[in-house]
């Protein structure tokens, strides 16, 4: 998803429309000056659903952790951007 960047101006001026978009799932970047200063995006109902949480065992070490074997061409600034939704 790409987020459209627009100005300042025009949030206030258009602030209804730009709401109702971001309801049916748009993304915004608000500009000041040409420069990015905030990001407007849907919220969900649940944003840590689905993950689950566990307690550290007693005495766990970081030296212990086992890396998981990726099988990706992709960079871990490209996976990390991905994640946040910025492609």
């Amino acid at each position: 998803m790409t987020a459209e960047h627009i100005s300042q101006r025009t949030l206030r001026n258009e602030s209804g429309r730009i709401l109702r978009e971001v309801q049916e799932g748009a993304v915004y970047v608000i500009t000041n000056n040409g420069e990015p200063v905030a990001e407007i995006r849907p919220i969900t109902a649940d944003p840590f659903a689905g993950l689950t949480v566990r307690r550290a065992k007693p005495g766990a070490r970081f030296r212990d952790i086992v890396p998981v074997a990726v099988d990706s061409d992709e960079t871990a600034l490209e996976a990390l951007l991905a994640l946040r939704g910025d492609r």
